[in-house]
Formats: C-alpha cells, structure tokens, sequence
C-alpha cells in the first residue's frame, strides 16, 4: 500500500497534519485559560477605576452642594442630579454578577454606599427646599414688610398723622433692621440676629401717631417682619446643619467605604494577575514541546523528499535534457522501481521514440511558417491595393466632379444670360427647364462631390459662430418654394426659448436639413410637411443639445427601405429611383454628416403615410441668451384669436398670451357688439379669406389692429390676397423673426418690419472698372464676359498666366483680376504668387475654378489671392463677390 510515492508523502502530511491539529487545539485551550485571566485582570483593574471614580463623584457632589448652598444655582442641583446617576450606575455595575471581586456574596460595603447616597440626596432634597423657603421668605416676609412697613411711614407722614422727626427716627431704625437683614443673607451670625431684633424693638417702642388705627398698623407690621426675620434664621440655621454636619458626615462615610472596597478590589486583582502570569507560563512550555515535535517531523519529510524524490527526479531531468538536445541515451536510472519515479524513467524511453518524430514535425511546420508569411505578404499587398483604389477612387470621383463643373459653367452660364433677353414664351419655356435640369446635374455633382471627400477624409466640421435666425431664413426660402410648386402646407415651429447664436459648422447643418427637407417634398404629393426645432440647453449654459425633426405625409417606406435608406447608392426601390431620381447618396451623406459633428440621426415611416426623420446635433453656445422669441412682447390683454383651428403653434400662442380662453370662431366674432382693439384672424383657405373680406376691411376702417395668418399658398394665391388686404398678415411657413416682426406689426403698428411674403427683391447694382480675365476656355471666356458687360464692367481677356502677368507689367491699369486656377503654361496660383513678387500687392485676385473643396480656396488664399469663386458662376455670386472690391 506505501509502494507509492504519493502514498508515501501522504502518510507523512496526515502526520503533520494531526500534530499540527492537536498543538492547535492545546494551543486554543492554553489561550481561552490565558484569556481568561487577562480578562479577570482587566476587569479588576476597570472595578479599581470605578471606585476611584466613585471617589472623584461624591467629592464632586460635595462641591456642588457648597455651590448651591452659596448661590442657590441651579445649575448645581442639575450636577447633583446627574452625579447622583453616575454614582448608582457604577454601584450598580460593581454588585453584578461579572465582578472579579464578587461583591455580590458580601452586600455589606454597597449596602451600607447605598444607604448613606440615599441619606445623601434626601438631604440636598431638604436643603434645596429650604432655600427655596428661605428665597420665598424674603421675597414676601420680613424684607416685604419692611418694605411696606417704611411706605406706610411715609405715607402717614405725609398725612400728617406721623410727626416728620418722629418719622425720621423710625426709618433710621427701619434700615438699620433692613441693612442687618441683608449683611445676614450675605453672612449668617447670631451677633446679626441680635441687631436685627434690638432694632424692631426700637422701633415698638416709639409712639408715633395719635391715631390709634395708624398706630396698630405700623406695629403690626414690626411685628410680622420679626416673626418672619425669626423664621428665616431658623431655616438658614437648619440648613447650615445639614450641609456642615450631616452630609459631610455622610459624605466621608461614603469615602471610608469605597476606600474599603477599593482594597477589597486591588487584593483581588492582585491574585487574578499572579495566576494569568502562570497561565501564561504554563501555555508558553506546552507550546515549545509540540513546536520541537513538529520541527523534527518536518525535518525528517523533507530528508525523505530529498533521498527519494527529488534526487531521482534531478537525475530524470538530467536524461531529459539529453533526449532534448538529440542524445540518444539507453541506460536511464530508477528505471527498475515500482513507483511514481519508476514510470518517470520509463516515459523518458518512450520520449527517445518520440524526438525522433518530433524533428520531422518541426522541420514540416517551418515549411508551413513559410507558406504563411508568403500569405500575409500576399494579403499585406492586397489590402495596400485596395486602399490606393480608394483613394483613386476618390480622386477620381473629384476629378471628375471638377471636369463636369468647367463646361457647366459655361451651359448654366449660357442659360442664364439667355434668360435675361426678351425670348418667345416657347423658347423661354425651354431655357427654363435647361435651368432646371442644370440645376438637378448640379446637385449631382455636390452631391458626388461631397461624398467623395467624405469618404477621402478630406471633409472638416467648421466651428464658427452663426444665428439660427440666418439658418430658418434659408431653409424657408428653398423648401417652401419647392413646396409651393406641389401646392403642399408647410408648417414650421420653433421652440421659442432655444438661444440663437450657436457654434457650429452652418453650411453642413443646412446642407442636413435641407437635404431631408427637400426629400420630404419630393417624396410627398398631397398633405403636409411639419418642420420642428426643438433643443435642450445643459445646466452650465454653454451647450445646446438641437433637435430637428422633418415629417411628411408622403409615400412612406416599408421596414426593409427604411434599413437601408443611409447606404450609399441606394434608394428604397428600383421603382422610386425611376420615377423620383436621384443619386441615392443625399441621406448618406447626411448620415456622415451627422457623425461628423457627433450626432445622431433616426427615422420611422409608415408604407403610404409618411415618413419622420429626427437629427439631435451638439452645438457650442453663449450663455445668458433669450430664446429665439423671449423678447417678444405679447399681445394687449383682452385680444381675442379668431379661429376654428388654430394656425399659429401652441408655444407661440403662449409666447403672446393667447390663451384658449381668447379663442373665437368667427360667428363667435362677429355676434361680438364690442370687440377689442388687437384681433387675430385665422385664414384657412382663400374662400373663406373671400367670403369674409368686408368684415376684415370694416374691422380695420373701424381703428381695430387686424392681423391674418393664412394656410401656405402659391405665388398666384399670395399676390391675390396681396391686393385685396392691406393689413398686416403672415402666411405659413414662417420663421421666428417674421412672427415676432408681424406680432410687433399688429400691436404697435411698425411700418419698418413689414410682413414678410416671401417675394424675391431684386437690387440694382452699380459698378464700374475695368477688368483682366485670365481664361483659357473660350465658352467660359464669353460667358464670365458677358456677365461683367451686363454689369457695366469692360475687360481684357488672357489666355493662361503667364499672358495675365505679362499684361500687367505692360499695362497695370485694371481695377480687379479674375484668375483662372488651371491653365495651361502657367496655372492661377503660380501667376498670382508671380504678380505679388513683382509689387502688385494691391490690387484684387478673384480666383475661378470648378474645385470646390475647402482646402482648394484655402490653397487660394495662401497664393496671394483675395477670394475664390466657385464654378459654374453664378451672376448672382459674381454680383456680390465684385461688390467687395469695386464701387
């Protein structure tokens, strides 16, 4: 059974084990008998404290009964009370049954401690009452009647019943008893009481007054102040007595007792301390018999692990490393036991066998590491591949975006010059759907454009500061135009306590709403588009959490077109892209826009109802803003709203203090005799608008400020309700300042801040000078050269740069260039850097190139160039670039 090894060692260990287990257990009866009596000692010594304290307490309690007998505190009977706690608590633990003195067997001492505490208090109790009689006695006894006694006096004096000499005798025996009264509150003395006695009877000896009424009065009164005087001394006589005498009696006999106890408690102390320390001794020699035991036990397992574990093992290893280096070894030691060791060396004679396989499986894995890294290399030159086609494919998209733009500018250019001429309406009709499909290739272009630098990395988010006021203008300009074609409502809300100056990147957050917006009115043939601002500024002031919502009435998607409407290339069917268009890259590029400037974007849809899209966008903002609206002053009190459903939002109503309770229909209205000055008119459609007028115009000739707030309607419509109403009115979409200018319209009647009715207003511009184009394309040459004839501009045309700088130091007498980026011989930038080397810092170098990325105007302006215009150009940018430059 012990051929084993591993019974061997577990034979050994169970030893140990067991020894280890029965010192413990000596070791934890030797340690509770120890504990045991370094407890005892240390409730002695604590039983010692407690009559040392117990000491400390009477005296403390003598101390404040002299206190309360000197100045009556109360204080000192709080003390007293409190003391008097304490000192039975301790008495209390001393007589338990825990005490190392076993006091409980011998109730003598605490019996006898606990008679005279009792004794104790029961005194202060009558001392404490008696000062308190003593206090009353001279409240209203004797020093009352002395008091009263030396009135009456005065008063029968002043009578004439008392003669004023006799009068005067009798006070001087008054305050004589008066002054020893209060010398024996201070200090209590029979020679005092004596004084206070010859004095009263002084004065019953004097005869006063003739009136025997008087007389009896003022006797009475003597009288009473010495039976009272006489009482007083007898309590302050008592009390001394009790504190001299009998609580200091009981007090040192107290101190005698606990002195008692205290020896009692130190003796026994004493004894518990000589036996803890033969405990300990005893504990101390049973501990080093088992430790030796256990040394020697050890000792002898670890000679046997030596001699037979780990020296055979030593010699085992030793054949190992052999075998490991390819010697080949026949004799192995130990190979004849019957033990652990023993099939060790066999399984070395077996491993012999084996590293010989083992070298022919290493040398087939190096050939297969080599395969390996002959693969990643492959894979590594792959993904190198595929990247660079990336990266060309982007190139290549912006290329060509650049290749498309420079013949554009010159077909939208040609377009718009020849809208500009007086045409046949058919051909006229023609040039105005070449525009428009300009147009559509142009937004494929930036579309393409914008997802090729994306996808390049190239796009940065700007951080700059801009009103949300500039944003709403814009969005309403372009998506209720296109709204109105399709005779769609438009409705557009803002909350009004949003800021508005944000920071932030503007193009790219209109470029995102209006993309969706635009979608919106594609994708919808009747209904209505709700727009929705909404955001949410954190407690420190500084950042704007905006949310824009978009939600349609349109053709809505299914749960499959809905997943896959942010990819790429994609739309949600093959049947949309053929009847509505489109590159299928604007939500994706809205998508990257939105995670470009850390936010999100979600949408649902119903198939046939409509779509809503959501983006919440974290903007930078200032603090101690008013919201977009909360300056707006609000509508008179008493102004009625006359509607049936309301046009104007809930938290614009609210804005103005229109309530629900102001709400009217028109019937409502009209049954009105009196109505107020300031009246709001919803106007739903344009046959009620008709059939209402006359009450409109009668309400406005009558001194009432009307304002009408109609249902979107087309330009036909609006020019309409135009010349039929002159009042102020509002037509829905509207953005927050065009409310609060038409609210401030209605109640102040402000002619500057007309209401706005979305009509385009075109500005006549004048200016003069004379140009160099550098061009190197003949079409854009007659285009861009049109364009400045028909702003009164003359010009010089050069071919590439080196003609522009050769032309300027012949004759540099032009007011402005426009350049050119790529020409042949010499480009735009190279020719720009040149005119400034030479000293023509001042004069302006507009840049012209169909790269439309931010780093190309950057690129621009690091030549030396002034501005940067993109093609194809627009008359419209070129008016306002030239503005900057030439008056």
């Amino acid at each position: 059974m012990l051929s084993s090894i591993r019974a061997q060692l577990i034979s050994v260990l169970v030893a140990l084990i067991a020894l280890i287990l029965i010192q413990g257990y000596v070791a934890r009866e030797n340690q509770d008998i120890l504990n045991t009596g370094v407890a005892s000692a240390s409730k002695a010594v604590v039983e010692v404290g407690l009559v040392k304290e117990l000491e400390r307490d009477v005296i403390d309690l003598q101390r404040n009964v002299l206190i309360f007998k000197e100045n009556a505190s109360k204080s000192a009977i709080t003390r007293f009370s409190r003391l008097m706690v304490s000192i039975n608590e301790k008495l209390d633990r001393l007589a338990g049954d825990g005490s190392s003195v076993n006091i409980s067997n011998d109730d003598y001492i605490l019996t006898r401690m606990r008679e005279h505490l009792s004794s104790y208090q029961e005194n202060f109790t009558q001392v404490v009452d008696a000062r308190s009689e003593r206090d009353n006695l001279v409240t209203a006894g004797s020093l009352s009647d002395i008091t009263q006694l030396e009135a009456l006096l005065r008063k029968s004096t002043e009578k004439g019943l008392v003669q004023q000499k006799d009068a005067n005798e009798a006070l001087a025996h008054l305050l004589k008893a008066e002054n020893t009264m209060l010398k024996y509150f201070a200090k209590p003395d029979v020679v005092l009481i004596r004084s206070f006695n010859a004095a009263i009877d002084a004065f019953l000896e004097m005869s006063l007054s003739s009136d025997l009424t008087t007389q009896r009065s003022l006797e009475g009164l003597a009288i009473a102040s010495k039976t009272g005087f006489l009482k007083l001394t007898q309590i302050t006589q008592g009390n001394l007595f009790l504190v001299n005498v009998v609580m200091a009696g009981s007090a040192n006999e107290f101190l005698y007792l606990s002195g008692e106890l205290a020896n009692k408690v130190s003796a026994n102390s004493k004894e518990v301390t000589t036996q803890t320390y033969l405990l300990a001794e005893q504990t101390q020699r049973n501990g080093e018999i088992f430790s030796f035991i256990a040394i020697l036990l050890a000792l002898i397992a670890a000679l046997y692990s030596i001699l037979r574990i780990l020296e055979p093992i030593r010699s085992i290893t030793e054949v190992f490393n052999k075998l490991s280096e390819g010697v080949q070894i026949d004799n192995i030691p130990a190979s004849t036991r019957k033990d652990e060791i023993g099939k060790l060396a066999k399984a070395a004679l077996v491993f012999s066998d084996k590293n010989r396989q083992t070298e022919k499986l290493l040398i087939e894995a190096q050939n297969m590491n080599t395969q390996l890294e002959d693969l990643n290399k492959a894979l590594t030159e792959s993904k190198i591949k595929a990247e660079q086609a990336t990266a060309s494919k982007s190139i290549f998209l912006a290329n060509m975006s650049h290749e498309i733009r420079t013949p554009m500018n010159g077909i939208t250019g040609l377009i718009e010059l020849a809208q500009q001429h007086d045409v046949s309406p058919t051909v006229r009709g023609y040039l105005d759907k070449a525009a428009y499909s300009g147009q559509i290739l142009l937004s494929v272009i930036n579309d393409i454009l914008d997802f090729s630098k994306i996808e390049a990395g190239k796009l940065k988010i700007e951080e700059v500061s801009f009103s949300l006021h500039s944003l709403f203008d814009n969005l309403i300009a372009v998506i209720a135009l296109r709204a109105k074609e399709k005779n769609l409502s438009v409705r557009f809300m803002v909350n009004p306590k949003i800021p508005p100056k944000v920071i932030g990147d503007p193009l790219r957050i209109a470029q995102i709403i209006m993309n969706i917006g635009n979608n919106a009115v594609k994708f919808t043939e009747q209904g209505q588009i709700y727009i929705e601002f909404d955001g949410e500024v954190s407690e420190s002031g500084n950042l704007l959490q905006l949310t824009m919502k978009i939600k349609d009435s349109g053709i809505g998607m299914s749960e499959s077109q809905l997943n896959k409407i942010f990819n790429p290339f994609t739309q949600a069917d093959g049947s949309t892209n053929r009847k509505y268009g489109g590159t299928g890259l604007g939500l994706a590029i809205v998508n990257q826009l939105t995670e470009l400037m850390s936010g999100t974007i979600s949408a649902t849809s119903t198939q046939g109802k409509g779509s809503t899209f959501t983006v919440s966008l974290p903007l930078k903002t200032f603090k101690h803003q008013n919201g977009v609206l909360e300056s707006l002053t609000g509508m008179p009190k008493r102004s009625i709203y006359v509607t049936s459903s309301p046009l104007i939002p809930d938290a614009y109503c609210e804005q103005i203090n229109i309530s629900a309770a102001s709400h009217r229909s028109i019937t409502e209205a009209k049954a009105i005799a009196s109505l107020p000055t300031h009246i709001l008119i919803d106007v739903p459609d344009f046959s009620v608008f008709r059939e209402h007028i006359q009450w409109f115009k009668h309400l406005l000739k009558n001194g009432h400020s009307v304002g009408l707030v109609m249902e979107t309607a087309g330009d036909a419509l609006l020019a309409k309700y135009d010349s039929l109403w002159h009042g102020p009115f509002i037509m829905h979409p509207f953005t927050p300042a065009q409310f609060e200018s038409f609210i401030n319209n209605v109640v102040h009647g402000n002619t500057e801040n007309d209401t706005v009715k979305h009509k385009e207003t075109h500005h006549e511009v004048s200016l003069e000078g004379h140009i160099l184009l550098v061009e190197d394309n003949n079409i854009n040459q007659l285009v861009t050269g049109e364009m400045l004839t028909n702003l009164g501009l003359t010009f010089d045309i050069a071919e590439d740069g080196k003609q522009a700088v050769q032309k300027m130091e012949n004759a540099p007498h032009y007011d402005l260039i426009l350049m050119d980026v790529q020409m042949p011989v010499m480009d735009g930038f190279d020719a720009t850097t040149k005119l400034r080397e030479n000293g023509f810092t001042q004069i302006p170098i507009i840049g012209l190139s169909a790269n439309a990325m931010k780093e190309d105007k950057q690129n621009a302006i690091d030549s030396g160039m002034n501005d940067y215009l993109t093609k194809p150009i627009k008359q419209k940018s070129l008016i306002a670039i030239l503005s900057k430059f030439l008056t």
